[in-house]
Formats: structure tokens, sequence, C-alpha cells
């Protein structure tokens, strides 16, 4: 779906003619040619910045002015030039620096109605141009830059380099080629550069629109005299001189589409390969550019002959623009009108002359009477894109407990608010940290305050609820210093941001609620000494009232500090085993966290949690300088945990990892009261995403569990490992209503199974460790009471026998036949066989050669 991002933005214009071309340079202005030579130059936002009249040859002498039209115009923007048409069969260059006249081509044949430019290969170019006669002509230009200084060194007529159109087509580094194509004047002229063909247009009936091949073509004599030599036509020249009849094409070298009252203007998409028309009949037309015998759709709406189409690329959707300067926004796969502009909503006044669209602005502008902006937003839309919730891998989420929202963001920089009880879209920020990715984020206390952390090393404050941008806490600097994670820290009365990130470095910033100057929030500089800090980057951060700090590295370092005083308590190194075992290379901790109901105990309990390498957890007890009180490995598969998360009882410790499958185990009682041999209870597992899950929250109020992961996916499950859903799908869900979980058109989990209350899973670890347990008694761990690995084997043996016993029941039995009866086979009715004979028949070369790829024999 499409709306406007801002009200339209229209202004006068210095032009008195009508507007032929609008397009923007590469310096991101806008430039307007109108009919009589005016060029003006305009910021994006439509400030005038220059005007110029280009062509006054005779400054001076005004009264004496020749009286010339310009036809069209076209960038040639690898080359600083503008190309123009006139009424006096002309092609001009300019400079587009300066606007002074280049050079100019003179005596052409016909006058060029439309221009076309495009690059056609290294230091080649394609200049081509539709005349009133319905010819196409085409300029293929070799060694360009040498060519257009070549130009230059012709003698100049009225003080401009001139060369006449006959002594063009006999140079070396030019091929001149022209078609005879249409039954009227040519409207509109494209070059396809990947089929080497050429797309143009007219309001002749039977020759609307009409693609054909530039140069070569499919026709066999033809072909066999070319490689034979036997061919009259020069080798850089494919058509006669202008001079004589244009030729046309051969039948098989072009595809002509027939339209009622032809083609006025159209566009071609080489991804979506989708072909749209428009014209005098006010239908919009869908073609396949390879079937021209019917339109795949017909979008109707519009009042007034269409003037300008447009399809949006990298989008599905279509702008046009008619002649009462109606503006429309389709859609692609639906057929359907999202976005219908008219004139008075718009203020563009007058009929439509020029239209351009910046598919870097998403802005649309049109040029009348006046000349207006009109920018364009993308919204969602839940039903193109189903199942998926971000266009690029989410790196986080929140779970807003007091607003009942779910944030994530992605690495395109995008930011969305979802609602946690149907899953929909609430709200949504691109370009949060310009175009770097949002790499992590943080919630206050009471939910009313969102951290993001950038990947270019910036630091920004928002409203949770309605996304909007509040301040900058640290500003951008480079890639070198990208903030990997960052939190919120309460020291007493204050409280804290703290990120840290490539730097090797904690920032600490006091949060101020009041109004402050753009980054001057108050950065604390605690840490004394850093040579005592990480030896590589770090990459998580937690915070432990009253004045606990951890962070972790890559090299597979966890540190505590003491927050008040900046000096280091301890220095754990949880990952020695595995690297002394030469298990892995990779150190890496990914996530620690805090047991924070465990505060009371810290002298006897485990406080600390750690992920490390090859699935290996680590509960550590930080009193005094640190004890590893448990160590295990939560994966078979040995994979990376890449994220870890608890619920706020401390009962249940959830972990994903590096293949998408999450595990939780119930640890209300583990390394409580010292040192642990044994692994805590595998409560569940199963494979929520096909790759590395990159984030976990716990819904404590509604037991549910939410996961984020680099396909670009958030989902939403029950503890027990029933799918809810996915952010973004089509159909809403209820969160209190199980038969609306799982409504996905395309369940992303559909491979994926839970391995709970004894059901039969093939893609869980856990099958016989499995707990029976229901969602109540996960909470209860103190009466819980589980099943043992007896008791399942005997479920199992006898599921076993069940299935023996209900294979006899279904084995093959012989058919009995009765001789006297026709059995089903003797009552098939009898049908008499054709006798055929083997023919064998010579090979058609011709028909062989009927390839639109093939270029050669």
């Amino acid at each position: 779906m499409s709306s406007l991002l801002h009200p339209s933005r229209v202004t006068e214009t210095p032009h008195r003619e009508p507007l032929l071309y609008v397009s923007s340079t590469v310096d991101g202005h806008i430039l307007c040619v109108g009919q009589d030579g005016l060029v003006s130059i305009w910021s994006a936002n439509l400030k005038l910045k220059k005007t110029s009249l280009i062509l006054d040859e005779n400054e001076n002498k005004l009264q004496n002015r020749r009286l010339k039209w310009v036809s069209d115009s076209i960038l040639m923007a690898h080359y600083n030039k503008l190309i123009i048409g006139t009424c006096n069969r002309e092609i001009r260059l300019y400079e587009l620096s300066n606007l002074e006249p280049y050079c100019q081509i003179v005596a052409l044949e016909t006058m060029p109605l439309c221009l076309d430019y495009s690059v056609r290969g290294e230091g080649e170019c394609v200049i081509s141009y539709g005349d009133e006669q319905g010819c196409v002509n085409i300029l293929l230009i070799s060694s360009v830059a040498e060519t257009l200084r070549n130009w230059t060194k012709y003698p100049p007529v009225e003080e401009i380099p001139t060369i006449s159109s006959n002594a063009i087509y006999e140079q070396e580094s030019i091929t001149f080629i022209r078609w005879k194509v249409h039954n009227d004047w040519v409207t509109k002229i494209q070059y396809i550069p990947s089929t080497e063909s050429i797309i143009s247009s007219s309001n002749d009936d039977c020759t609307a629109l009409v693609i054909g091949y530039v140069s070569r073509t499919k026709n066999v004599k033809h072909r066999l005299k070319t490689l034979m030599g036997s061919s009259t036509v020069s080798h850089n020249k494919f058509a006669p001189p202008a001079t004589a009849s244009p030729a046309r094409r051969f039948q098989c070298d072009e595809s002509v589409f027939k339209v009622h009252k032809g083609v006025k203007t159209f566009d071609f998409c080489r991804e979506s390969n989708i072909l749209v028309t428009g014209g005098l009949d006010r239908n919009i037309r869908l073609w396949n550019p390879y079937v021209p015998g019917w339109p795949i759709a017909i979008l109707r709406g519009h009042t007034s002959p269409i003037g300008f189409l447009c399809i949006a690329h990298g989008s599905t959707n279509i702008f046009s623009v008619s002649l009462d300067s109606t503006i429309k926004v389709w859609d692609i796969e639906d057929h359907s009108c999202l976005l219908t502009v008219m004139p008075k909503a718009s203020q563009i006044r007058g009929e439509m002359e020029a239209c351009y669209f910046s598919p870097d602005l998403r802005a649309l502008y049109v040029a009348a009477e006046t000349f207006g902006l009109l920018q364009f937003q993308y919204k969602e839309n839940q039903n193109q894109d189903s199942g998926t919730s971000h266009n690029k891998p989410i790196f986080c989420c929140q779970y807003n407990q007091q607003l009942q929202h779910v944030i994530s963001c992605s690495e395109d920089s995008v930011i969305k608010v979802w609602d946690l009880k149907t899953g929909q879209l609430i709200v949504k920020v691109c370009e949060a940290h310009g175009g770097a990715a949002v790499t992590c984020m943080a919630l206050d206390t009471i939910g009313k305050r969102l951290i993001t952390g950038g990947a270019d090393g910036s630091l920004k404050k928002w409203d949770s609820s309605t996304l909007g941008y509040m301040h900058t806490i640290k500003q951008a600097t480079s890639s070198a210093d990208e903030v990997t994670a960052c939190t919120y820290a309460d020291l007493y009365d204050n409280r804290y941001i703290i990120s840290v990130g490539w730097g090797r470095k904690i920032s600490i910033f006091l949060d101020i609620d009041d109004e402050v100057v753009e980054g001057s929030y108050p950065q604390l500089d605690w840490i004394r000494s850093m040579e005592q800090g990480h030896k590589d980057d770090i990459l998580c951060v937690a915070s432990c009232p009253p004045h606990f700090l951890a962070t972790s590295s890559f090299d597979g370092e966890v540190l505590i500090w003491n927050l008040v005083s900046g000096h280091l308590c301890s220095r754990l190194h949880a990952v020695d085993r595995a690297a002394r075992e030469g298990e892995t290379e990779d150190l890496t901790i990914n996530k620690i966290i805090f047991l924070l109901s465990r505060l009371e105990k810290k002298k006897t309990a485990a406080m600390l949690v750690a992920s490390g390498p090859r699935g290996y957890i680590a509960f550590w007890n930080i009193y005094g300088r640190g004890s590893l009180f448990a160590y295990f490995s939560s994966s078979k598969e040995r994979s990376t945990v890449s994220y870890m998360a608890v619920d706020d009882k401390d009962f249940l410790l959830c972990a994903g990892d590096q293949l998408g499958f999450l595990y939780i185990w119930n640890i209300a009682e583990y390394a409580i009261n010292g040192p642990e041999a044994k692994p805590p209870v595998l409560l569940h597992s199963w494979n929520t995403h096909n790759c590395s899950i990159t984030c976990i929250s716990l819904m404590n109020e509604h037991q549910l569990l939410l996961t984020t992961s680099l396909d670009c996916n958030a989902k939403l499950w029950s503890l027990k490992g029933e799918y809810i859903g996915t952010f973004g799908q089509r159909e809403p869900w209820n969160i209190k209503e199980k038969s609306s979980w799982g409504l996905s058109e395309s369940n992303p989990s559909s491979e994926t199974t839970s391995d709970s209350f004894g059901q039969e899973s093939t893609r869980t670890f856990d099958t016989l460790k499995k707990s029976k347990m229901d969602a109540e008694m996960i909470w209860d761990t103190c009466t819980s009471k589980m099943v043992t690995d007896d008791e399942l084997a005997e479920e199992l043996k006898q599921r076993q026998i069940d299935r023996l016993h209900r294979s006899k029941q279904f084995q093959w039995k012989p058919i009995q036949h009765d001789a006297n009866q026709m059995n089903s086979y003797r009552s098939l009715p009898l049908c008499e066989l054709a006798d055929t004979q083997l023919a064998f028949h010579k090979p058609n070369l011709a028909a062989e050669l009927d390839d639109p790829f093939q270029l050669e024999i």
C-alpha cells in the first residue's frame, strides 16, 4: 500500500512554454527543459537554483534570433552532457555544468520528436530518436569520449562546432541504422540493453507498440549472406543512408502490439518482465513482452488520456498520470488501484506536460501550469508479504510489557512496533540510523523510552509507543565503533545508559529526562585504566544492582566491573576448557545474563549465565574472584549459542543456537547451593528458524515466547513449542484463542515440531527426556512430577506393538476371480488402435534458428 508521505509541494515555474523533459542530475538536482529552450535547475525540494535559455545563440541581438523549438531532450549523464532535438532537424549537445553548447548535428533527414540515450558497453552508447515519418533512427557509437572530442574539431556555425548528418554516417566509430516501424509519428522510444532491442510507440492502432532488434536478425537468408560476405550493407551500416527510403525489419525480427487508439507512453521492467502501456483510450495495459497478442490485465480508472507511466524499481507499484493531472498508484500483482490523487488535492493546476519519478526519493515530479512534488511512502502490505516480518535480517527485538507491544529492528535500519495480541503492524520507522543497521536496543523499566544502537556507532532515544525520535545520545562516528549492545543500569538514585562495541570501550551516559541539546549527554569516563579491560571487541553487556556490570568479548573473556569505581572485580574464562581440548578456535561469548532473583544468595548461588562456543553454557558465582559452578553443552549438534533469555522469576532458561534450534531448561534450583555436575532438566527443544536465532524474549504473563532470526522473521510460540504465527502475516491471531494459532498461509515452521507431551518428533533432540507437565506446572517447579526414562521406554514399546498390529490388519490379499464372471479388466470397452508407421523428417534449419536469443548460425 502507498500513501503520501507529506502534503504535495507546488510552486510556480519560470517557464512560459510547455515543459518537455524533467529528470534528476548526478548531483541530485532536478533539471527541466521547456519547449522554448529555457532550462531550469531545481533542488530536490523544488527550490529554483538556476535558469538559462540555451537556444539563444545571439544573446546581444535578441531581436534577430531565429525561432527554434525544442522537440525533446535527454541526459547523457555518463559524459555530463544534455542532448536536445530541435524542430530544425538538429541534435545538440550541451555541457551540463554550465549549459554551454558543445556541438551539434545538423541536416537530419527528419525531425527528432523523441530521444533516448543508453549505455551499451564499455566506451559504447546508443542515441536513438523517433521521427514524424514513424521511423526509428539509431546511432551506435563506440569510443564515445574520443568521438565527442572529434566532433568539437569541426568548423563552427554560429559559434557551435557543427557536423552534418552525412559526415556522421561515414565515421568508422558510428553505425547508423534506420527502420520504418510505425504508420504515425513516434510518441516514445527506449533502448533495452539486455536484449539489444528498441521499444517504440505511436498513436496508430496497428503499430501502437513495436519491439524490434537494433541490428541483428533471425532471417536465415540474410544471416547467411552476411556470413558469406555477399551483403550489400557496408561494415558500419545495417540500413541504407537516410536519403534513401527507410527499410522495414523482417517480420520475424519484431513484435507488434495492437492497441485501440495507439500508445502514448509506456514503461518496461526487466526484473518483473512486465511492459505497461497507456494512451488515448484511458486504459493501462499490462503485457508480457513475448506475448503481443493480448494483455495480461487492463487497469481502468483514468478519465483522461494517460501521459506518463512508470514501474517503481524494487516494488510492485505502477505510477500513472493522466493529462488532467490525476495521479494513480497501482499494484502489479493484484491489478488494483492503491491510491488516487486528484488535481484539487495535489493543487497542481493545468494539463500535465512532463513527469519524472525519482526512485531514490520515492517522489513524483509533475509539471503542468505549476510544478508539483509528491513524495510517497510504502506501508506494510500484509497481503503481499505474508509470513515475513522484515525485508532484511532482524538483529534485535524487545517486548514492552506495559503496552503489550513487540519492537523489532533490522539490518536496513527499520524499526517496527507490532501488536502482541494480533501480530499486526502498528508503526514503522525507516532509516532510523540513516543507512546503518540497527544492531541493538534496550527498554527502560517502565517501557516508556527505547534506546537503539547502530552500526555507525550512534545511540538514539525514542518514544517506545509511537517511535517518535527524541534525542541522539551518541553521535555517529564510523563503522569501526559499531555499537553491539546497550542496556539501562540503575545506580542508587540515578539511571544510566551503557553501550559497548567494537571500540573495546564501555560508554556510560547519564539518562536525562529533560530536553537536552543534540548529542550533549554527559558521559562518565569511570574506567581509569583501559589496559585492564578487554583485549578484543566487546559483544555483550549486562548490569546487576547495586553496582555490578558484566561485559563479554570475542576472545571468550567475561569481565565483572564495579559500576561505582570503575575497577575490575574479576576476569572469568569459561571457555578455556573448550580451547584446551582443541574443539574450536571460536571463543566468542554472545550473551551474558544476571539471575537477579539470586541476589540474596550471591555467596552460594550461581548468578551469572554465559553462552560459549560449541553450544556450551556456563553458570558462574561472581562472589570474590568468581567460581565456575556449572559447564554443560546445550546441543548435541554442538552449535554455538547465539542468544539466551530468562523469565522474571529465573525459573526458565531459554537458549537459541546458530542452527535455529531453541532449548528451554528448568533452572529454578540449578546451581543455587553450589556447583553442579549434571546439566539442568531440559523441558523442551524445537527448531524455530532456518538459520541463526538473534533474539529471544519471554512473555511471563501470557506464557509465550518470541524469537527473531537472520531469516527476517519474528515468530511467536507457546512455551510448549506450539507455533502461533509470524509477525506481519496475513491472518491476525488471538493469543487467547488457540483456534487462531498457526493460520499463516505459508507457515515457515511447518517442518518443525514440538516434542511436548509425548508427541512423536523427528526434529528434536530430547525425545527421551521430555516432560509431561502442564503449562501451569512449568512455573511450579517445586511440585512438578517428572516422567522417568523407564516410563517413556515402556510407552514407546507399547506404541511399536500397536503399529505392528495395525499393519497386519491391512496386509494385501490375492483377488479371487469367478471363471464365469467378467472381471473389471475384461469389462473395459474396446477401442480400435490406429496403425501408425514411423516417419522421419528432415530437420528444418530455418525453424531451428527461429530463436530470439540466437545471434549467430
